[in-house]
């Protein structure tokens, strides 16, 4: 079984939690109770905050799981070179701008939506606020290629502020992977990057340590008991459903306090790869070609779903209120149909767009090493 399969579907369910964790907060901030809102409570949705059942909307779970499979996969295919340096000088070339394309064009979606006026008074607060901006082109350029990847901001598709930690997080991999053999320096890089991370937040930390996570997953070659594997990971999708003050992560809350959910949730995302990774039985169950394709959209869905929600999902959820429908059912049908314009914007955008900036970083890798090569012999 080709592991890099099973993480693929992994991070295609991993991608419709943050879908859903936003699609649901935007009508039910009550699932995360991050702060005090205006909409309509409802007792199921408290009973759903407070279950251990909350992963299916885990945004931060999902995004843990994203970071730890990243580690994994490109130390898998930074160690499959023959020639590292060459593999080294390639992965840091092209990681940039097979990021930052999407991401532009993500916020380049989202300036174009942003020009429509959409009503956002029945929508949570922080949607709101989404939704907010003033349409600036050159804001919307500056956000996607360099305020997402430098300073970790996400001011016009908030989704961005993880740029900053995969990118960091896929050199720190590199270089690790670079000086595999050399002990000494790739225990140094690990706790220098561990310690450098700590000064730009603590997602940031928790974020790079996720990656450093994944490498050293891929060495851990020792059999694990299948039993033992779907434990884990039952009890990594219970954490990555905790919230701060949920009645079922009260013990946790007692220790760990307001730092509950990043920490599970953390926690939770590398539980769920480990067992993944290890579990024949969990690999055969992701191993599936619907599960397949939407690991290859993911990071297109993760993009366009935001600007999809503004643009169709809010106007049609008002247009179900206003005819009379109660607010659940408007919130739910304004989902499902979002859901699905998500996905078939995303077939294109993977094509047209995910799949350009991986041919564009492939190219412009090789053109530069074809020049360098030209100029080291010249000397």
């Amino acid at each position: 079984m080709n592991k890099v399969h099973s993480a693929e579907s992994l991070r295609g369910l991993a991608c419709l939690a943050v879908v859903f964790s936003h699609f649901f907060g935007t009508f039910f901030p009550q699932l995360h109770n991050f702060y005090g809102s205006n909409l309509p409570k409802f007792e199921f949705i408290e009973l759903i905050y407070n279950s251990p059942f909350a992963f299916f909307y885990s945004g931060t779970g999902a995004v843990f799981v994203f970071f730890v499979l990243s580690g994994y996969v490109l130390t898998l295919s930074f160690l499959k070179s023959k020639d590292s340096k060459r593999k080294l000088k390639e992965s840091l070339i092209k990681r940039y701008p097979r990021l930052a394309i999407p991401a532009i064009f993500s916020c380049l979606l989202m300036w174009v939506v942003l020009h429509f006026s959409v009503d956002l008074e029945n929508v949570s607060e922080w949607f709101r606020s989404v939704g907010a901006k003033t349409p600036n082109l050159l804001e919307a350029i500056y956000s996607g290629a360099i305020g997402s990847f430098i300073f970790g901001e996400a001011k016009y598709n908030p989704v961005l502020w993880t740029m900053q930690i995969e990118l960091l997080g896929s050199l720190i991999v590199y270089l690790i992977c670079f000086f595999q053999k050399n002990n000494i320096i790739k225990y140094a890089l690990v706790v220098i990057s561990i310690l450098a991370s700590m000064s730009l937040s603590f997602m940031a930390f928790l974020g790079i340590l996720s990656f450093i996570l994944g490498h050293f997953l891929y060495f851990f070659s020792r059999r694990i008991p299948e039993f033992i594997c779907i434990f884990l990971f039952i009890v990594g999708l219970y954490f990555c459903g905790a919230h701060n003050e949920s009645a079922s992560y009260t013990v946790f809350s007692k220790i760990l306090g307001e730092r509950t959910y990043n920490i599970l949730n953390f926690f939770g995302g590398g539980l769920i790869v480990f067992a993944s990774i290890k579990s024949n039985i969990i690999d055969n169950f992701f191993n599936k070609n619907i599960l397949l394709s939407l690991g290859k959209l993911s990071f297109s869905i993760y993009l366009v779903h935001i600007p999809i929600m503004y643009i169709l999902g809010v106007p049609i959820f008002n247009i179900f209120l206003n005819e009379g429908f109660n607010f659940v059912a408007s919130a739910l049908i304004s989902i499902f149909i979002s859901l699905l314009f998500t996905i078939a914007l995303s077939v294109f955008y993977s094509r047209y767009i995910d799949d350009f900036a991986i041919k564009f970083s492939n190219s412009l890798s090789k053109l530069i090493l074809k020049k360098n090569k030209i100029f080291e012999k010249s000397l």
